[in-house]
């Protein structure tokens, strides 16, 4: 399976436009952003557990990173971490019956992905994994 499937699917959900839908549309859709995030930091070589402590350290190193564009992603990926902890948690909420709202927040997870995308590839690569080297080196001297 590939990340960009669970933003696809997420896509499909909001069109659904009820609130189960657009609370698991947000949920797919950071998913898919975290993945793709998770995906790329591994390939550079960096160790994450497969618990909830990933979340935070897969954005603190994008937080990190020296680089506007992937530090901007990562304060997005957080939003979309809370939004979706909203989504699946409070029930109570009224604000996932807006699919306007969702759309927003799927253009969120789809700009990280992009912008992920972008790092991935050279001469833009090189500039992210030297980045986070650094902020690892900070971190685990």
């Amino acid at each position: 399976m590939e990340e960009k499937e669970f933003f696809e699917l997420a896509q499909k959900l909001v069109q659904m436009r009820s609130e189960p839908a657009l609370r698991s549309a947000i949920s797919r859709a950071y998913y898919a952003a975290y993945h793709c995030c998770l995906k790329l930091l591994r390939e550079f070589g960096f160790q994450f557990s497969k618990d909830s402590s990933a979340h935070e350290k897969v954005s603190a190193y994008l937080n990190n990173a020296a680089i506007i564009e992937i530090e901007f992603a990562g304060k997005e990926l957080n939003y979309l971490r809370r939004r979706r902890n909203h989504a699946d948690y409070d029930f109570a909420s009224k604000e996932f019956q807006d699919h306007i709202t969702c759309q927003l927040d799927l253009a969120r997870a789809q700009t990280i992905i992009v912008q992920i995308e972008k790092y991935s590839r050279e001469p833009l690569c090189s500039q992210l994994r030297n980045g986070l080297r650094d902020y690892n080196a900070k971190i685990n001297p």
